[in-house]
């Protein structure tokens, strides 16, 4: 059951004791999907490759990707398991040590997993406050992933996280004034070095970054149809109404006006 929309929310969870040879598939899911496994044994198969797991393994299954899983016939698997979407949830993936071509994590702290998302699970539920208790234990989960699964050397990872702070930063105070100064004294190192970390991790300079993701909020509120150009300009940071419309019209082709129309139109 789906709680909600926006930003990140959970699709599904559920625990299951898979009766022997029950399988899933060949394929696909429209959401990301993680499973942990707390007994037995199972086979996993994404892209050609077949992994074969046992208590404490962690797959994903990415959406619009073709799988097949399928329990053991002589020890068939228990398993928890959650998925969601969002906006937010490809690029919180991307910092987990999952990827396409290393979608099972072997033996990676299998108390802790198990407990994070069993905690999820006995939260699901259709009370009111249910949905709110889910999105803050995904959030806890991808957090934990994040936080130990960060692989690279040091400087590696210390780029990364200075990009990924500011752009936080960016994302949480796009209505103030910001500037590429600010944000390098915030993430405490150069301009120099967070221009390279946000073209690494982005592949946009800083100042890009600000614009584009305020020219985002500006679509958001524009499709709306309730506000003026001159309130959504002060709303996402830009004191002057016509900077604002030449940026908008340089990141989306037509002006805030023009897309405000497009949107109506289109009944968006």
């Amino acid at each position: 059951m789906e709680h909600g929309v926006g930003s990140l929310f959970v699709q599904n969870t559920g625990r299951q004791q898979c009766v022997p040879g029950y399988r899933w598939g060949p394929g696909v899911r429209d959401h990301y999907l993680i499973h942990h496994i707390l007994a037995g044994r199972g086979d996993f198969v994404v892209d050609e490759q077949h992994y074969t797991l046992s208590a404490g393994d962690t797959f994903l299954v990415y959406p619009n990707t073709s799988i097949l899983y399928y329990a053991d016939e002589q020890e068939p698997w228990e398993y928890v398991w959650v998925g969601f979407q969002g906006r937010e949830a490809g690029g919180l993936v991307e910092q987990t040590p999952f990827a396409p071509d290393r979608p099972v994590l072997r033996g990676f702290y299998p108390e802790e997993i198990s407990r994070l998302l069993l905690e999820l699970y006995s939260d699901y539920g259709t009370t009111a406050w249910s949905g709110c208790a889910l999105t803050g234990r995904l959030y806890l989960f991808l957090a934990f992933l994040v936080d130990h699964g960060r692989g690279g050397t040091a400087g590696e990872r210390d780029r990364e996280d200075c990009a990924e702070q500011a752009a936080r930063y960016v994302m949480s105070h796009y209505e103030q004034p910001i500037t590429v100064e600010q944000l390098a004294e915030f993430v405490s190192t150069s301009q120099n070095s967070l221009y390279r970390s946000f073209k690494e991790r982005f592949q946009v300079s800083p100042k890009h970054f600000i614009v584009e993701y305020r020219i985002e909020q500006a679509c958001r509120l524009l499709s709306s149809g309730m506000y003026s150009v001159q309130e959504i300009s002060n709303s996402v940071g830009f004191e002057d109404p016509l900077y604002f419309s030449r940026a908008f019209k340089r990141v989306k082709g037509l002006s805030p006006k023009a897309y405000a129309e497009q949107c109506r139109k289109n009944g968006i």
